[in-house]
């Protein structure tokens, strides 16, 4: 029963992230719709926590993510007398949690976030649904937000979604019936609000996710691939030329090719090049980096590039046990592509580097859960194991 009720809160804690600065209460965000789920969703682990074993697998990715909070723990520590309510990063510290809550959850029930996958993606499905009706939405500078929201994130919840959707049917990983091509029909008004949005970055990670699918993509017949090559080549060329008819997007885009405008973030960068040149080792801390930007821009200011960042927050000692923790998570996925031809895992790391080289991940939920999907994504050859082990029961019975 509590396992049931747990996958049932993860389900609502993964659709909730669509909704995650949409506050009903009117409580400056402490109690928003995915925090009150995230905190439902901890509350009825609270009992499998205790019992808990960590696969050895995924216990290098868990400690290289814990030594890198450690050191930049410390090193916050010696700049205390800066900004001090930068010393301890609940955020980060929280989305830690989240990600070890969610990888041993995964491996007390196989395939569990494979359908909170999806349920994020019914998540992203209701907010473009609120979108085509107008609930919710509002314009800044003629880019579409709804509830608030970023504009940015907003449309990288429709890329990842969309990834799971047409994945889910593709692959099928979880197994629907052929009801599951339904899955496809919201996925033009997914695109009409990424598009919307005029997020440069999710319009990039979605053509790189869409085109890495296309060649990456395992069938035992050459006539399926060769049929989901052409019907993907036709598909972005249709959603390029959409593209082109949303004058902000484009307008945006073009400015990016001709004049490298970056919506200053160049700008941000130049300035925080000093701070990595005199630090390179250990970096700043968030204290100092928080001081830092408070004497040159006047409030804190976020580079918008995890690299830079992490840079600034621990020097190339953090950014080297960071990318470690990266690449295990990456090498998972990958590994579990080579051997079950599964492709969503790698897919979202993908989009996860693109978040770390043009917006944020370290405190973003959404990043910590493909992390943890992605690491654990090496039980899925146990749990495939097990469902021909159940299979072979029930014949020989």
């Amino acid at each position: 029963m509590i396992m049931k009720l747990q996958r049932i809160c993860l389900y609502l804690f993964f659709f909730s992230l669509n909704f995650e600065v949409w506050d009903p209460f009117q409580t400056n965000g402490f109690f928003s719709i995915a925090r009150l789920t995230g905190i439902l969703y901890f509350l009825v682990s609270i009992p499998q926590i205790l019992s808990y074993k960590t696969d050895d697998s995924v216990k290098p990715i868990i400690k290289s993510i814990l030594l890198y909070f450690g050191l930049l723990l410390i090193i916050n520590a010696f700049h205390t007398e800066s900004i001090g309510e930068y010393f301890f990063d609940f955020t980060i510290f929280q989305n830690i949690v989240l990600f070890w809550i969610l990888i041993n959850h995964e491996n007390t029930q196989p395939k569990v976030l494979e359908g909170g996958m999806l349920s994020f993606a019914f998540g992203s499905v209701a907010l473009a649904l609120l979108y085509y009706n107008g609930i919710g939405i509002e314009y800044t500078n003629g880019r579409v937000s709804v509830f608030g929201d970023n504009q940015n994130i907003i449309g990288l919840r429709m890329c990842i979604s969309i990834t799971i959707l047409i994945l889910a049917v593709v692959q099928n990983a979880l197994r629907l019936p052929k009801a599951r091509f339904l899955l496809l029909l919201p996925i033009p008004v997914m695109i009409s609000l990424m598009i919307g949005t005029g997020s440069r970055h999710a319009l990039l990670a979605f053509m790189i996710v869409f085109i890495a699918g296309l060649v990456l993509l395992k069938t035992n017949k050459s006539g399926w691939k060769i049929l989901a090559f052409v019907v993907g080549i036709v598909s972005i060329i249709f959603i390029f030329l959409y593209t082109l008819q949303n004058e902000v997007l484009r307008t945006r885009l073009l400015e990016s090719v001709q004049e490298g405008n970056l919506s200053n973030r160049d700008v941000i960068w130049k300035n925080i090049i000093p701070i990595i040149k005199s630090h390179p080792i250990l970096g700043i801390g968030q204290s100092g980096y928080a001081q830092y930007c408070q004497l040159t821009f006047g409030a804190y200011t976020s580079p918008h590039n995890v690299i830079l960042e992490i840079l600034c927050f621990t020097g190339f000692t953090g950014l080297i046990i960071y990318f470690y923790f990266f690449y295990l998570n990456f090498n998972r996925s990958w590994q579990t592509y080579r051997k079950e031809g599964i492709l969503l895992p790698t897919l979202l790391m993908l989009i996860a580097f693109t978040m770390l080289l043009i917006s944020h991940i370290l405190e973003v939920k959404i990043g910590w859960a493909i992390f943890a999907y992605a690491s654990s994504s090496g039980f899925l050859e146990k749990s495939e194991t097990q469902d021909e082990d159940q299979q072979m029961e029930q014949i020989s019975g």
